[in-house]
């Protein structure tokens, strides 16, 4: 329609199958940080027909004061007509002060500063109840380092630092990993 490029996916198709197969059936599942919306369309296509997806990001204009990310994200998360969705255009932080319900699947994939990925956690958390899950990108380095293009990450690695304080918080249990992506579930 307007030419765009496809949405570009900024995790493999093993870290897609392990997202999507911690929120099969979810009836509420919460995305911070959307960029592209290749994951959000992963995750709608798996959550409950009647269930909502909640996508969080800031979407800043650019030059022409628009956000082509935030385009390219409506029309693939579109691509699916499983369930609601529920736009919040703001940063992650700002959009925890306006939640209020449980929350079955959490994706924390925003600012990846140590500083903010642990508000990211401390805010939203507490919406996720026992048995729900929370996925958090770029969490993990590999062996030989950042997959990819992606060696500007190391400079921003808070989701790692924070994967290892929750490692040793018994309110929580691995449920899975691959790649940079780390799943744990509330077990308390």
């Amino acid at each position: 329609m307007f030419g765009l490029r496809p949405a570009v996916a900024e995790h493999s198709k093993a870290e897609a199958a392990l997202l999507q197969q911690h929120a099969a059936g979810a009836r509420t599942i919460v995305e911070l940080g959307v960029a592209e919306g290749g994951s959000a369309l992963e995750l709608r296509e798996v959550m409950a027909d009647d269930g909502l997806l909640v996508l969080v990001d800031p979407y800043t204009p650019g030059r022409l004061r628009i956000s082509l990310a935030r385009l390219v994200s409506r029309r693939t998360v579109s691509r699916s007509s499983r369930g609601r969705v529920r736009w919040m255009r703001a940063t992650s932080s700002q959009a925890a002060t306006r939640w209020d319900g449980d929350i079955d699947f959490l994706f924390i994939d925003a600012d990846h500063s140590l500083d903010a990925v642990t508000r990211d956690w401390e805010q939203w958390t507490p919406y996720v109840p026992v048995g729900g899950h929370v996925a958090l990108h770029d969490a993990r380095a590999e062996p030989d380092g950042w997959p990819g293009d992606r060696q500007w990450i190391t400079d921003a690695a808070g989701p790692v630092v924070l994967t290892q304080r929750i490692r040793r918080d018994e309110a929580w249990e691995l449920a899975g990993e691959v790649e940079t992506t780390v799943v744990f579930r509330r077990a308390r």
